[in-house]
């Protein structure tokens, strides 16, 4: 090194410091309209329904006797993933919510037909369970707000 310079340390980053106090976590929004639900919702169904598709597609086209390159796909462990986000995108259980819309009840009608655990009698997953247990309140608060409508739609008739 030449002489009167001398080496500089970098700066040195206290992370137990950075840890103790995090910075503070923002909740995700929920969608502000039932028309971006419907695009998330339906749009998760459909990759579900896909990603099941896809697996089906490369078991069929294995001619394996163990199937192990159909096998080394990860389809199901993707799809399952989906599951947890379908059922925090439910407005079961949250007060004052709008039911779920007749598209949307459609594209979850044919996820819980694909359920990986239906297949070839099969017990349900965890996931799957709680997915058809939310997605029957689903069609339950459905149902319920379509009486209501026609409800209140008989009554103005009858005032009108």
């Amino acid at each position: 090194m030449a002489e009167g310079r001398s080496m500089s340390n970098p700066p040195v980053i206290h992370l137990d410091e950075r840890r103790a106090s995090p910075a503070p976590a923002t909740p995700k929004p929920a969608p502000k309209s039932t028309a971006g639900r419907q695009t998330k919702i339906i749009g998760l169904c459909v990759q579900y329904c896909q990603l099941l598709a896809a697996m089906d597609a490369g078991f069929d086209a294995d001619p394996t006797s163990d199937r192990r390159f159909a096998a080394a796909g990860n389809h199901v462990r993707r799809a399952a993933r989906i599951l947890p986000k379908l059922v925090g995108l439910s407005p079961h259980m949250v007060a004052g919510a709008e039911p779920l819309n007749a598209d949307e009840l459609a594209a979850k009608a044919a996820v819980a037909q694909a359920l990986y655990g239906f297949r070839n009698g099969e017990e349900l997953e965890p996931d799957e369970r709680l997915f058809m247990r939310f997605f029957a309140g689903e069609v339950a608060g459905h149902l319920t707000a379509r009486a209501d409508e026609a409800m209140e739609a008989r009554i103005a008739a009858r005032t009108a």
